[in-house]
């Protein structure tokens, strides 16, 4: 099971990647429907953490099928 702080430090990496290898990609951060509502007294879940990251993720792949795919017309 994925930690906090994991979860954390690689959402800290994806958007690091973000900024410096694609910021024409920062726009969309905004759009990314997350909210990270505590959840009574257990604060943000790993869940919450885990989904975003994923959207991050599937952001950076979306991103470099649409490059490649435009590289090659």
């Amino acid at each position: 099971m994925d930690t906090q702080k994991k979860l954390n430090d690689l959402i800290f990496l994806a958007t690091q990647k973000i900024q410096e290898e694609y910021p024409e990609l920062i726009k969309y951060l905004d759009e990314f429907p997350v909210h990270f509502v505590p959840n009574s007294n257990h604060g943000v879940q790993n869940k919450e953490l885990k989904d975003y990251l994923e959207s991050l993720n599937n952001l950076l792949v979306w991103y470099a099928i649409e490059r490649k795919n435009k590289n090659q017309n």
